[in-house]
């Protein structure tokens, strides 16, 4: 695993606790239905994701519009959004328990993210 690679798992830990709170949070006190749940809790740990990412995994690659950068991530990010709630969904479907599918669907998504803003934002 490279130092890049390493570092970018540090930033997911981080933004996927707080992506993962806020989801917990929302489906312990049953506030909004599963799928909004992901979405929030997706949305927080992607803004956070997305500016560590840039200050510390990617710091030496500089792209140069901020705006340009927000917005591939931010279609990168719909798409493993798209991804967890399927992963989620399927798993409910055979009788995973939510905490448990959502946990598998963040390492799927995980590695997911990685190699496609390697290789379309900051290769």
């Amino acid at each position: 695993m490279t130092l890049q690679m390493r570092r970018f798992l540090v930033v997911g830990i981080v933004s996927t606790f707080v992506d993962y709170l806020f989801y917990s949070l929302l489906i312990y006190f049953q506030l909004l239905p599963t799928t909004y749940a992901i979405a929030i809790g997706y949305l927080f740990g992607f803004l956070l994701s997305f500016f560590l990412t840039r200050s510390y995994v990617f710091s030496e690659i500089k792209v140069d519009k901020i705006h340009r950068e927000f917005i591939i991530v931010f279609v990168i990010a719909f798409v493993g959004l798209l991804l967890n709630i399927l992963i989620v969904k399927a798993l409910a479907y055979v009788g995973t328990d939510l905490y448990s599918a959502r946990v598998v669907a963040i390492g799927i998504v995980f590695f997911f993210n990685y190699y496609v803003r390697k290789v379309f934002v900051y290769g």
